[in-house]
């Protein structure tokens, strides 16, 4: 038996020690979710964005915020005296000491007016992440930013070792994954989806790879159902990323029963507990990602059973306080409801 493979193992034992974990890392959570807020500092007191921000493009990485009209004005007025203003998300616990995890500083690039939405578009300057020691953290980041740079590009986009980085304080705030229901001339299509947020007021935003014939779809259509899932459903969604590049899928061949949504009349999973409808607004075609901002047009919050989530693997660490027998069973978890 060759002894390079435990020779390896003990390597990386002592490299990453028990932080070797999946970036995209499924939770199990309810809605809604109590584990993280994310606040916005810079425009005065600080200001709880959680439910109105959204990662809007990851090549530029861009994040977008819904403003009230006096923080638009408050803004306007500051660029007015300075071309850069330091605006930063926070992203902290939500409950106990409400500990900082992470940071990403700002520079705003461009302010979207929609009916009553103010939605502004901002660049990464800088980030900082506390979710695990120092050295570990920077092991992790230096292995990360090699990845990208020498990997074959099968995205279709490259991101900055910055943007690497602040991305992975982004997943500090889980991300529900949902699939989308959408319908073209070519047929119905059904793909899972985790960069999204709502704004507030009834709006919504998503993003989508421009690369993608899912994007284009949903940009041709303007009407779509979003519906969360149950953990039960997790390995399915993330198989059904394929459908991001069908042009239609047959619904009878899905392994979980459908029904139709509310007031579109699209397929959904019978069994999702929460389905929104929505109608799109506008879209903005930003680099590797387009943004879509629409209205919430119908939800329906059908059970409060729990929800996928996806959150960062550096986060999932956190949440163990070195606990390593809750970190080892919250990891099999993982492994059974995301596969290798």
């Amino acid at each position: 038996m060759s002894i390079a493979r435990p020779i390896r193992k003990a390597i990386r034992q002592l490299i990453y020690g028990d932080t070797a974990l999946p970036q995209e890392f499924t939770v199990s959570l309810t809605e809604p979710q109590t584990l993280t807020t994310v606040w916005l500092h810079g425009l005065g007191a600080p200001i709880d964005v959680s439910l109105r921000y959204v990662t809007a493009c990851c090549a530029p990485l861009l994040i977008g915020l819904s403003l009230k009209p006096e923080d638009a004005a408050n803004l306007q007025a500051m660029q007015s005296q300075t071309s850069h203003p330091r605006l930063s998300l926070q992203f902290r616990e939500q409950t106990g000491e409400k500990r900082l995890l992470g940071i990403i500083h700002l520079t705003p690039k461009e302010m979207i007016q929609l009916d009553g939405l103010t939605f502004l578009l901002s660049k990464v300057s800088g980030t900082a992440n506390y979710c695990l020691p120092f050295l570990r953290r920077w092991i992790h980041f230096v292995r990360l930013g090699w990845g990208e740079w020498s990997r074959v590009d099968t995205l279709g986009f490259r991101m900055t070792f910055l943007e690497l980085r602040a991305a992975i304080v982004t997943f500090i705030r889980p991300h529900p994954l949902s699939l989308v229901s959408v319908a073209t001339p070519e047929g119905g299509n059904l793909f899972p989806m985790n960069l999204m947020g709502d704004l507030g007021d009834g709006y919504f935003a998503f993003a989508l790879k421009d690369s993608r014939l899912a994007a284009h779809q949903v940009e041709s259509a303007r009407r779509l159902v979003i519906c969360n899932l149950p953990m039960p459903l997790c390995s399915t969604a993330v198989a059904m990323a394929i459908n991001h590049t069908c042009p239609a899928i047959d619904f009878s061949e899905l392994s979980f029963p459908v029904r139709n949504s509310a007031v579109f009349h699209l397929p959904v999973p019978a069994q999702a507990p929460r389905v929104r409808e929505l109608e799109v607004l506008k879209v903005v075609k930003l680099g590797s990602h387009n943004l879509f901002l629409a209205r919430i047009v119908h939800i329906e919050q059908l059970s409060a059973q729990p929800q996928v989530n996806i959150i960062h693997g550096f986060y999932q660490h956190w949440l163990c306080r070195g606990d390593k027998a809750k970190l080892r069973a919250s990891l099999a978890e993982h492994l059974r409801n995301k596969p290798r």
